[in-house]
């Protein structure tokens, strides 16, 4: 296998620091800050992992934010909110008027692995709660800071709704090319009375499978009706309808899949090698739910394992092109410690990432001109569903920030 495969260079307990890679089309909105190499498994949901993290203003509905930290001993750690407008600029709002709470709030009490190398410690946060409730609606993002040091570490975005008015919506199919399909997303939006000026105040933007920073904001708008304003995006920024993912299920590492080829148990931590991916093969539907959002093994005994994916090499791919494996076990972020390198003599690209036990998808992409090119590695006849997720803003004149009145979610065939 290559050199950079080998556990010989990377220090301490196997983990090694991260360098973070920011492009152009980014699945994470630009303020994301990505979590250091020692902050493993970061997850915000509502309810359950993988719902949107999306809550309604003034009800009891709540967010959770779960993580680990590779370390031997518990520490503690501060979170704090901002508040964004739609584009994901900060907006203008003081804190004391986006929260009601205190300015920061501590997490402590961390949950230690048992008997597991590297050791790690979980953490758990909910909120709203008497220390961090928000006041107004919009984007919002999280972040989390270490106690003593306040180093900022990583946050995670989420959304405030009001639930004012009704939100319809359809997925619309069409072909850019003969290779595979794309979607437009039509939306209906029935505004509440304060609305007045409907295509100036409102806007829709619409993301895919919670890529929040590959959101579009919808161009066309159409106020014929007095009671709703019809909105859509463009043909030319229209979504990949079969954006495929490739499952990862490890829910422990003695359970051998088909898709796992060797399993090195005694390393140490523990080596799962899988079977070589081909691109441009008949993918059929998966028959099981999406992780596209990950869904990291909870317990104390879970272990984090080295996986090392393999990837045959297209003939239409240079072995010199960048080639990178990406997957919710680390929330779609890119770092160099998630490229894979070619071994001439398998023809192949192949590489190692160290990642928890649990369920995730990923996917491989070539990474180009500073923006990830998914197409070349896409197996273009997989028919897979899509998730688009739908936020109505409303610009609030006189306080001058972007209100999130509603949310909806649609799903294609």
């Amino acid at each position: 296998m290559p050199g950079s495969n080998s556990d010989d260079d990377e220090p301490g307990n196997g983990v090694s620091s991260v360098e973070q890679i920011r492009l152009l089309n980014d699945p994470a909105v630009s303020p994301q800050q990505p979590p250091p190499d020692h902050i493993r498994s970061t997850e915000l949901f509502r309810t359950r992992p993988g719902n949107p993290p999306v809550i309604t203003l003034n009800s009891n509905e709540t967010l959770t934010l779960r993580f680990d930290e590779l370390a031997d001993h518990v520490n503690n750690f501060t979170v704090r909110l901002r508040h964004f407008d739609s584009d994901w600029t900060e907006s203008t709002l003081l804190p004391s008027f986006v929260n009601r709470g205190f300015e920061d709030a501590v997490i402590s009490g961390g949950t230690a692995s048992v008997g597991q190398h590297p050791s790690y410690f979980s953490y758990s946060y909910t909120f709203p709660n008497r220390d961090m409730r928000m006041r107004v609606s919009g984007n919002f993002m999280i972040e989390v800071y270490e106690y003593s040091t306040r180093e900022f570490l990583f946050s995670l975005p989420f959304f405030v709704k009001e639930d004012r008015g009704r939100l319809d919506a359809s997925i619309t199919e069409y072909f850019r090319d003969s290779r595979f399909p794309n979607h437009q997303i039509f939306s209906e939006y029935y505004f509440p009375d304060f609305v007045s000026m409907p295509l100036i105040d409102i806007d829709v933007v619409v993301a895919q499978n919670q890529f929040w920073g590959r959101a579009e904001k919808a161009t066309e708008r159409d106020v014929s009706n007095p009671n709703f304003i019809r909105l859509h995006i463009d043909r030319d920024r229209g979504f990949a309808g079969r954006y495929e993912f490739r499952p990862l299920l490890i829910d422990d590492i003695y359970s051998i899949s088909r898709d796992v080829l060797e399993v090195m148990p005694e390393r140490d931590p523990p080596l799962i090698r899988l079977n070589y991916d081909v691109v441009d093969l008949d993918i059929n539907p998966r028959s099981s739910r999406s992780y596209a959002f990950g869904a990291p093994n909870t317990s104390r005994n879970a272990r984090y394992t080295k996986v090392e994916f393999n990837l045959d090499r297209p003939e239409s791919i240079s072995p010199d092109a960048q080639v990178y494996v990406i997957g919710s076990f680390t929330n779609w972020n890119l770092s160099e410690q998630q490229r894979l390198r070619f071994d001439q003599e398998l023809n192949a690209f192949s590489g190692r990432v160290m990642i928890k036990e649990g369920r995730y998808d990923y996917r491989y992409v070539i990474v180009d001109n500073n923006r990830i090119d998914e197409v070349s590695l896409a197996a273009f006849f997989a028919q897979t569903s899509q998730d688009y997720q739908i936020l109505v803003y409303f610009r609030d004149q006189q306080e001058q920030y972007d209100r999130l009145l509603q949310f909806g979610t649609i799903r294609s065939r």
